[in-house]
């Protein structure tokens, strides 16, 4: 090994890719992003992947994307108002992978009590899409996007509670559920309210993400988004 290195040393440098080789470049594939606008009064949002607009609809406030096909690698993901140059809030950059199925949210992450500004951020979480190993089941994950409540929310089936203590920016693990299950949702405070109950339409052998906001903190809505 030292003698092929001198010997490279002793040709010059137009020898030295023999002893060098050049790093092969990563391979690159597609990947699969859902956006989803979970910023309550949101104007419709574009989606962008760095610097690129993806979605052939503006996507508004309680809706997704669906899944946009992109080409794997360091990404940024961010959203803008319809005709705006600026983004209203962008993700890090992140290395996403060949075949994966991901989801980004735009969310309000606080509010100034003095001005009443909202901050705005986005996210990106992965997506399990294989079925549920039980058979006939539903799987279902929950996520906290209430900015309003500082404390956890539990998810309720009937009077029982099914998930517990979910922090904001969180999300639960996928659960296995009966098709049909409905939920209510309440913050984790004493005396708060179940929220309405949310019927998804949970279908066998289907995966579903439902976020979670509130018109106040306690005052809770579930969002469906079936994966």
């Amino acid at each position: 090994m030292k003698k092929s290195f001198f010997l490279c040393l002793t040709l010059g440098v137009v020898l030295l890719s023999s002893c060098f080789k050049e790093p092969k470049p990563e391979p690159v594939g597609d990947a699969y992003i859902n956006a989803v606008n979970a910023v309550r009064g949101s104007s419709p949002q574009e989606f962008y992947l760095n610097g690129s607009k993806k979605n052939s609809v503006p996507i508004p406030y309680g809706a997704s994307s669906g899944y946009i096909t992109v080409t794997s690698g360091n990404s940024q993901f961010a959203f803008g108002n319809v005709s705006s140059e600026t983004a209203n809030a962008a993700t890090q950059v992140v290395g996403v992978p060949i075949g994966v199925n991901a989801t980004v949210f735009y969310y309000t992450e606080s509010k100034s009590q003095s001005t009443q500004e909202e901050l705005h951020m986005a996210t990106i979480i992965n997506d399990d899409m294989k079925p549920s190993a039980v058979a006939g089941k539903a799987k279902v994950r929950f996520i906290n996007l209430n900015y309003l409540l500082l404390n956890t929310i539990s998810v309720l089936s009937g009077t029982t509670k099914i998930v517990e203590k979910i922090p904001f920016k969180s999300s639960s693990s996928y659960i296995d559920l009966d098709p049909g299950t409905k939920f209510k949702f309440v913050a984790d405070i004493v005396d708060s309210p179940a929220s309405v109950e949310l019927d998804p339409n949970l279908q066998a052998n289907k995966n579903y993400t439902i976020w979670v906001d509130g018109v106040t903190a306690t005052e809770l809505t579930g969002h469906v988004i079936a994966h």
